[in-house]
């Protein structure tokens, strides 16, 4: 395993596998009590939309590590783990239906969407 100082990964470029430029390595959040990275903190690229994605109170992306599918002089980010606002209320959704016992044709198959 190769090791990066986190300092070095300051400012550092994040781009979507599909062509996506998301915006730059703003922060890291770890873990207290184990010390691994939960998420990438970024401040997002002037011309996303950032309406789709989890933000935190002030704008910045939060993009979990395991999207994270290679790191180099760019980040690369596995779009089909982004998260995403509209997985995580359909995720919610389905959630609420199953717990409610009212599953029916709303989540009949989506357990495999995400």
């Amino acid at each position: 395993m190769v090791k990066i100082m986190a300092s070095k990964l300051r400012d550092v470029e994040l781009i979507t596998d599909t062509g996506v430029r998301l915006g730059w390595v703003y922060d890291l959040s770890f873990d207290e009590e184990t010390g691994d990275i939960l998420v990438i903190v970024a401040e997002p690229d002037e011309d996303l939309d950032t309406s789709e994605f989890v933000t935190d109170h002030e704008g910045l992306l939060l993009i979990p590590i395991s999207a994270v599918k290679s790191i180099g002089e760019v980040i690369i980010i596995d779009s089909s783990k982004l998260a995403v606002k509209s997985k995580l209320r359909r995720l919610r959704t389905v959630k609420e239906l199953i717990d409610t016992g009212e599953e029916g044709e709303a989540g009949e198959g989506m357990e495999n969407e995400f």
